[in-house]
């Protein structure tokens, strides 16, 4: 008798466990007369908004980065730092900030000296902030001519930086450094 039962529950629990659950059917609404559109609603699995975390936070952090190594390009003591800023920060920045930088030289990040200077931004945490919006902590690494040869770093100065998708854009919104 319990062989006969266990052999009953054996494909009884196969089946139950391989039923799928029931896609949603497609819905017709009419448009205009005499013609119908047919709506359906994929469902967003998981893993998908996951992945678009993933692909969004991979391309926050390479603007950042890419943002990073062009510090060094940009000298705010020269008589046309403005015009620097501007032609080097704008693919990276909102021009809200770009414009604030642009009007204030001194608030601007870049090279103020010829050494140390600032290399890359190294990126300590990474958090999403609502759909639209990630904050970023981390460093600029500065260098000199020692740590081009041997590595390492001269200094590091803690940096806060905003990045908002600002018209279909990831863009640095808000930059503010610890020194």
């Amino acid at each position: 008798m319990k062989k006969f039962f266990m052999t009953l529950l054996i494909p009884i629990s196969v089946v139950a466990c391989s039923v799928q659950p029931a896609k949603p059917e497609p819905t017709t609404s009419p448009m205009a007369i005499g013609s119908t559109v047919t709506l359906t609603t994929p469902a967003i699995a998981p893993t998908q908004m996951a992945d678009n975390d993933v692909s969004e936070e991979a391309d926050v952090r390479g603007l950042v980065e890419d943002f990073g190594k062009t510090l060094q390009t940009v000298s705010l003591l020269s008589p046309d730092a403005e015009k620097q800023i501007e032609k080097r920060y704008a693919e990276f920045v909102s021009p809200v900030l770009l414009e604030r930088w642009i009007s204030d030289v001194s608030k601007a990040p870049g090279r103020t000296v010829s050494s140390p200077w600032p290399d890359r931004i190294e990126i300590t945490t990474l958090t999403k902030e609502g759909s639209d919006s990630y904050v970023m902590t981390g460093f600029i690494v500065e260098i000199t001519s020692v740590e081009v040869a041997n590595g390492g770093a001269a200094a590091k100065i803690p940096v806060r930086i905003v990045v908002q998708k600002i018209q279909g854009r990831w863009l640095i919104a808000e930059y503010a450094e610890e020194r």
